[in-house]
């Protein structure tokens, strides 16, 4: 996919407003989805393109995205949904307006790995390569932690349903 074709523009737009909380899966989820597959895709100039435009709102849109992949890779024990939403945290760390917000994202990924038999080092390990050097190691300190300051209870999120419904909430 050409860098022409995605903008993180886009993320800004009012129609993202709310984003975490519409249902999955979600046509916004498509728009966003672009986006991250092309960074993933795209070539180092391909990638600063797409990451020139990002400001505090696209990255909470990303951060968001994160989470629902977070859901997605439950839902359908998928690694590629949480590598990409790996990718949308990474991307978005150093542009929110509070780094905090993060933290909330990347409990709900860390404990979704678990669910589908692996760990949030290794998925970082699968995506090292194209995560910029911000988000890489940002993600790498939030992996150090303790189990237990991980786990979504420690940030106040539970699982709920199941099958297609499974969400983080």
């Amino acid at each position: 996919m050409k860098s022409e074709s995605v903008s993180v523009s886009r993320l800004r737009d009012r129609r993202f407003n709310g984003y975490l909380k519409v249902k999955i899966p979600h046509a916004l989820d498509d728009e966003v989805e672009a986006i991250v597959k092309a960074y993933m895709a795209g070539s180092a100039a391909v990638r600063e393109g797409l990451t020139s435009g990002l400001n505090a709102e696209a990255a909470a849109v990303l951060s968001a995205y994160g989470q629902r992949m977070a859901s997605v890779a439950v839902r359908a024990e998928s690694l590629d949904a949480l590598r990409r939403g790996v990718v949308a945290v990474a991307l978005a760390e150093g542009r929110l307006d509070d780094y905090r917000d993060n933290l909330f994202v990347l409990s709900a990924i860390n404990d979704s790995a678990s669910l589908i038999g692996t760990s949030l080092g290794a998925v970082i390990d699968d995506v090292e390569s194209l995560l910029p050097s911000v988000g890489r190691e940002s993600l790498r300190q939030f992996d150090q932690y303790r189990e237990r300051d991980k786990r979504i209870e420690a940030f106040g999120i539970r699982r709920s349903g199941t099958g297609e419904t499974f969400l983080y909430v």
